[in-house]
């Protein structure tokens, strides 16, 4: 199985990720034998309902503390102990204690949306990953949309089951109302992605615009994936939002934030776009600086 590897800002040091169910990630999308399963958990959404379903009942409370200790998670962060818990999804889908992550609010600088890897790019039509050249009418669904955000600066966020599920605001602006996409629900694993580049194009999603005079509005997107029970949305539509605010999280599984500006308003920061370029992910937090308005 080929490895994954990210890096840590302000260090050249390389990082392997550990990939939680990566055995049967590989089975699912490497095997064609395993073809009508993969079909099955990606083309029929009650499978990830029903899973999603699950991690709500008491009896998932006994998974919280082995989780805990087996991927090392810093519980200190939690607004709730481990007891405090009703589900495992009220684990998975936790708040943090204020000032756990700080928010740079520095003018002009524009923010990360979630904790997880990031990838960036500063003209999208452009962009290829894998072969795969990322289409932003394929990633919206919407024409008219897709010529107001043609040759767009793209961040892709890819969060893991062990990162923190909540997502925020990268800039301030008028946060309009949450559109869906249909879609499948292929796992959103770097293994998976390697595998079926397409994925961002094929899952469920939603989005909305925020309407920020300095960047001429940007698109903030949720992508689903396998055994993501739900995207919940936790602002309210068509009021003024902040940077840092928080919009929503996602439940039980890892998921991916997708932040869209219009072509030449904003640039991301230099080590982002050099790690994209040696195709290296680099690990982020929520509220930490990615790049800046032009």
């Amino acid at each position: 199985m080929k490895k994954v590897f990210y890096k840590i800002r302000n260090s050249n040091a390389i990082f392997e990720e550990k990939i939680i169910g990566h055995k049967v990630i590989k089975f699912l999308y490497n095997n064609i034998f395993a073809y009508p399963l993969l079909f099955l958990t990606t083309r029929n959404p009650l499978i990830s309902y029903l899973y999603g379903k699950a991690m709500n009942t008491k009896y998932s409370k006994s998974l919280i503390y082995k989780f805990v200790k087996k991927n090392n998670i810093d519980i200190n962060e939690s607004k709730k102990s481990i007891s405090e818990f009703n589900h495992f999804n009220d684990f998975f889908y936790r708040e943090l204690k204020p000032f756990s992550r700080t928010v740079n609010t520095s003018e002009n600088t524009i923010v990360s949306a979630a904790d997880g890897k990031i990838l960036v790019f500063n003209n999208f039509s452009k962009a290829i990953i894998k072969y795969i050249e990322f289409d932003i009418y394929n990633l919206l669904k919407n024409d008219m949309l897709a010529r107001k955000y043609n040759n767009c600066s793209v961040a892709i966020i890819r969060l893991i089951p062990t990162d923190y599920h909540r997502f925020h605001f990268p800039l301030d602006g008028y946060a309009t109302k949450t559109k869906n996409i249909k879609g499948h629900y292929y796992s959103v694993s770097p293994i998976a992605f390697s595998l079926k580049p397409q994925i961002l194009f094929e899952n469920k999603r939603t989005y909305c615009e925020v309407i920020n005079t300095h960047v001429d509005n940007y698109l903030f997107l949720e992508i689903g994936a396998t055994m993501v029970g739900s995207i919940k949305q936790t602002y309210k539509e068509n009021t003024m939002v902040y940077k840092g605010q928080e919009k929503g999280y996602f439940e039980f599984g890892g998921s991916t934030v997708i932040l869209v500006f219009k072509n030449n308003k904003i640039e991301f920061d230099k080590d982002l776009l050099d790690n994209t370029s040696d195709h290296y992910e680099t690990k982020i937090s929520m509220g930490e600086r990615i790049g800046r308005i032009i």
